[in-house]
C-alpha cells in the first residue's frame, strides 16, 4: 500500500511535465540479446536491437526514476530492472511498466554505485559500504525485504566504505550482466567478489567467511570478471592480476596509470574498458587495443556492445560489432546536449533549445528531436519573430546573429568582421516589430530592423559585463530595457530608430536588491520587473519595489530569469525552483524538483536552472537545466460554456488587493468592464491558455469606488457578473 500511494503522490506531482535530455553518456548495460538496459546521465534507455538498433522506451525523473542521473543497472529473474541513481537512492523499473518505482527511500545511500544480483539477492555498491537486499521471493513487494549492510567499521576485512566494483561467481541463477557468460566447470557455492579503493574482499554467501587482498595491484578495484575456469580477473589503475580465493598474481602492468571502467570476458579474451582505449588482453598478458574512446560499460553477446563517456552534457553514445563486421556507431535520439542556454517556442509549436554550441535542438510537435546546427558558434540566446523565423545570438569573436526558417529550412548569418568583439553578443532581445537588439562586447548597441537595416547606439553609462545571456526587454511605449551587470537601463529612442536627436537614455540602479540585473520583463501594465542575485524588483515608473524571500514566499533570492504572462502573472526563475506570482490576488505559487516534474540537481551545480521561456498560445513552460530541459504544459482546461464565470477578490479593496480576476473564460472570450451607467471602463485581454483576464488597478487613480460589471462575450454567449471596488 505504500508503495502504491507513493507511485500516485509522484504521478500526480509529473502531471503536464515532459523531460528533455541526453542520454549518450552511457554508465552500465544489462539485458539479453534482443533488448538491452542501458543506465545513462540522462535516465534509463531501453534498446531494441534487432534488426538494427531502435529506442524502445526512455525512462526519466518524471517517470519515477526520482533524478536522471542512473549509474548502475541490473534486471532480476521476473524481468524487473534495479536502477542505482545519483541522487535518488534505487528505483526499480516493474517489467513491461511505463513507470518506475522508488525503493524504500531514506534506508538507502542517495547515491547507488553499482546493481547487479545473485537469484534472490539484489547487491549494491556505494560510497557508504555494500547492501544486501533480501527479496523474500516477492521482489515488487518491498515492505518484506530484509536489507543488510556491510560497511568497514562493522566488517574490518571489508577495507573501504567505497565500493567501486561487485561481481558474483558459482551462481546457478545470476542475475548477469553479459549473455555470453559460457557453464561454469563446476558447481560452486555463490561467492560475491567486492571491489573498493583499498583492494579485493570476497565473501561466502552466508557472510560467514570474508578474505582480504589489500592493494593487490594499485589501490582501487574498479573491474571485475571471471573467466571459464572460475578464476578472477581484476583491474586497478596499475594493471590486471588474476587468481581466485587463494591469491593472486599480475596479469598485466600498464606502462601508466589508467582508469579502469569495466571488464568483460569473451572465452579467454579479457576485454578492460579504461578512459582512452578498450583494450583486448588474454591470460598471458598480451595486449592488444581493440578501439579508442572513453569506454565505460560493456556487455558481450552475439553482439559486442560498447557504452561510452564523453563529456556528461553531451556524450559519445554506443559503438556495436558484430561477428564479422566492423564497428557501428549508435546515438540515441535525443538533445544534442544537456546544456541548455536559452529556448524559445516557435509558430509551428516547435521548441528550440540552445545549447552553448553551434548545435540547436528543435523539438517538435510530435516530440521527437531534430538536431540543427548554426552556421555560428556557441549559440546563447534564441527568440522568435512574428514570421516564426528563430533568431540566435552567438557569444564568439566568430560570431554574431544567426537566423533559421524553419518553412524553407534554410539557416542565414549576420557578422560585425570575421573574428572580432562586435561579434560577442552578450544580450540580446527581439521587439514586436522584428528589431532585433544586440549588446556587444564592444559596448555598443546595436538595432537591426526588420528590413536588415542597421543602426548603432553608444551609451556611455554601459559597462561590457565579464559573461553574456543579459537580456532586453519591450513596452508598449517602445522603449527598450536592458539588463547588465550595472543596472536596468531605460533607452527611449522615440520611435524613430534612424533618428538620434531625441533618444533618451538612463541607469537605474538605486533602489535594487542588486546592481546586476540578470533578467528582464515587461508586464500588460507596462511595469518592467527584473531578476537579480539578491531578488526580485519591478519599476513602476518612479522607483522600485522589491521582493525577497525576507518579505514574501519566494523561494530564493537568487534569481536567474523572470517572464510574465498574459495574465500579468510574474514568473521567477531561481536556484531552487520556479516562483509564480499572481500580482492581482498577491498570491504565491512554489515549484521545485521536489513537488514537480522539474529536473533535481542531485549534484549540487551551480547556475543549474539556466532558462525560462512561455507559450501562452498553448500554456506552456520551458525551463533549462545544466542537464535538460523540461516542458511544463500548465494550461487549464478553460469552461467551454459560461457557467463557471467567477470574478474574485470580491469587493476588491485597492490598498490591500491590487486587481480583479475573472476565471474560467472560454478560448474565444471578450472581456470588458462597465459602470452601473453602462459606460465601459475597461477591455481586458484574455490568457487564452489559463480562461483568464485580470484588471490591475495599482496605478489607476481615475477609476473610483463602486459597483461594476463584468461582461464575457463569446461563441457560447453572454455573461455578466457585479462587483464591489473600494477605493479607501
Amino acid at each position: 500500500m505504500t508503495t502504491l500511494l507513493t507511485f500516485f503522490l509522484f504521478a500526480g506531482h509529473f502531471a503536464g511535465w515532459q523531460t528533455y535530455t541526453n542520454t549518450n553518456t552511457l554508465n552500465d548495460i544489462c539485458g539479453d540479446e534482443i533488448t538491452l538496459n542501458i543506465a545513462t546521465a540522462g535516465g534509463v534507455v531501453q534498446l531494441e536491437t534487432r534488426p538494427q538498433p531502435q529506442v524502445k522506451r526512455t525512462f526519466v525523473h518524471t517517470d519515477g526514476l526520482g533524478v536522471n542521473r542512473c549509474l548502475g543497472i541490473a534486471q532480476d529473474q521476473e524481468g524487473n530492472l534495479w536502477v542505482g541513481t545519483d541522487g535518488a537512492g534505487l528505483a526499480v523499473i516493474p517489467k513491461d511498466s511505463s513507470r518506475a518505482l522508488l525503493y524504500r527511500q531514506n534506508e538507502l545511500p542517495l547515491r547507488v554505485r553499482l546493481v547487479t544480483g545473485d537469484s534472490n539477492r539484489i547487491l549494491l555498491g556505494t560510497d557508504q559500504g555494500f547492501f544486501v537486499l533480501n527479496l523474500q521471493g516477492t521482489p515488487l513487494n518491498f515492505a518484506d525485504d530484509v536489507i543488510e549492510h556491510y560497511n568497514y567499521a562493522r566488517v574490518r576485512e571489508l577495507l573501504s566504505d567505497r565500493i567501486l566494483s561487485l561481481l558474483v561467481t558459482g551462481s546457478q541463477s545470476p542475475v548477469s550482466k553479459s549473455s555470453n557468460q559460457e557453464p561454469r566447470t563446476e558447481n560452486r557455492e555463490p561467492i560475491y567478489w567486492i571491489g573498493t579503493n583499498q583492494g579485493l574482499v570476497c565473501v561466502d554467501r552466508s557472510f560467514s567467511r570474508w578474505r582480504s587482498f589489500r592493494r593487490p595491484l594499485g589501490d582501487s578495484v574498479s573491474g571485475l570478471a571471471s573467466l571459464p575456469d572460475s578464476r578472477i580477473v581484476a583491474g586497478t589503475e596499475s594493471g590486471l592480476i588474476i587468481g581466485d580465493t587463494n591469491g593472486f598474481q599480475p596479469l598485466l602492468t600498464f606502462s601508466q596509470r589508467k582508469a579502469v571502467r569495466d571488464m568483460a570476458v569473451s572465452g579467454y579474451d579479457i576485454y578492460v574498458a579504461t578512459a582512452e582505449t578498450l583494450f583486448k588482453v588474454d591470460t598471458s598478458g598480451s595486449v592488444q587495443p581493440v578501439l579508442v574512446g572513453d569506454i565505460r560499460t560493456l556487455f558481450i553477446g552475439e553482439t559486442f556492445w560498447v557504452g561510452l563517456g564523453g563529456e556528461e552534457t553531451w556524450g559519445w553514445g554506443l559503438r556495436f560489432l558484430r561477428s564479422g563486421q566492423s564497428w557501428e556507431s549508435f546515438y540515441f535520439p535525443c538533445l544534442s546536449s544537456s546544456e541548455i542556454s536559452d529556448c524559445a517556442f516557435g509558430k509551428d509549436a516547435s521548441v528550440y533549445i540552445g545549447h552553448n554550441s553551434a548545435w540547436v535542438s528543435r523539438i517538435m510537435p510530435d516530440s521527437t528531436i531534430r538536431v540543427l546546427t548554426s552556421p555560428l558558434p556557441h549559440v546563447v540566446q534564441v527568440r522568435c519573430d512574428s514570421k516564426g523565423r528563430l533568431w540566435f545570438s552567438h557569444f564568439s569573436y566568430a560570431g554574431g546573429v544567426s537566423v533559421y526558417d524553419p518553412m524553407a529550412d534554410t539557416w542565414g548569418f549576420i557578422q560585425w568582421g570575421a573574428s572580432t568583439r562586435r561579434n560577442v553578443c552578450q544580450a540580446f532581445g527581439l521587439d514586436r516589430f522584428d528589431t532585433k537588439w544586440v549588446f556587444n562586447m564592444s559596448g555598443a548597441v546595436v538595432a537591426i530592423d526588420s528590413g536588415g537595416r542597421q543602426q548603432e547606439f553608444y551609451l556611455p553609462e554601459l559597462v561590457p559585463p565579464s559573461g553574456g545571456s543579459y537580456e532586453f526587454a519591450f513596452d508598449g511605449h517602445n522603449r527598450v530595457w536592458l539588463g547588465l551587470s550595472n543596472g536596468l537601463e531605460e533607452f527611449d529612442y522615440g520611435g524613430t530608430l534612424f533618428d538620434q536627436s531625441d533618444d533618451r537614455h538612463i541607469l537605474h540602479s538605486a533602489g535594487l536588491p542588486a546592481t546586476e540585473v540578470r533578467s528582464v520583463a515587461v508586464d500588460p501594465q507596462d511595469r518592467v520587473w527584473v531578476a537579480t542575485p539578491q531578488g526580485g524588483a519591478m519599476w513602476n515608473g518612479s522607483s522600485f519595489q522589491v521582493w525577497t524571500t525576507q518579505n514574501s514566499p519566494l523561494l530564493s533570492n537568487n534569481l536567474y530569469r523572470v517572464r510574465v504572462d498574459g495574465a500579468g502573472r510574474v514568473w521567477f526563475l531561481s536556484d531552487l525552483g520556479l516562483s509564480i506570482f499572481d500580482v492581482a490576488t498577491q498570491r504565491w505559487t512554489n515549484y521545485t524538483a521536489q513537488n514537480s516534474g522539474m529536473i533535481p540537481n542531485p549534484q549540487s551545480l551551480t547556475g543549474f536552472y539556466t532558462t525560462l521561456a512561455l507559450d501562452e498560445t498553448q500554456g506552456r513552460a520551458g525551463v533549462g537545466t545544466l542537464r535538460g530541459f523540461s516542458l511544463w504544459t500548465y494550461a487549464q482546461a478553460p469552461d467551454t460554456t459560461l457557467t463557471g464565470l467567477k470574478v474574485f477578490p470580491n469587493p476588491c479593496i485597492l490598498g490591500v488587493h491590487t486587481g480583479v480576476v475573472i476565471d474560467g473564460l472560454p478560448k474565444d472570450a471578450r472581456v470588458r468592464i462597465y459602470t452601473l451607467s453602462g459606460q465601459p471602463v475597461a477591455d481586458l485581454p484574455v490568457e487564452t491558455s489559463l480562461g483568464r483576464a485580470a484588471w490591475v488597478l495599482t496605478n489607476n487613480k481615475t477609476v473610483a469606488s463602486g459597483i461594476y460589471i463584468v461582461v464575457a462575450i463569446s461563441s457560447k454567449g453572454v455573461r455578466t457578473q457585479r462587483f464591489a471596488l473600494v477605493r479607501p
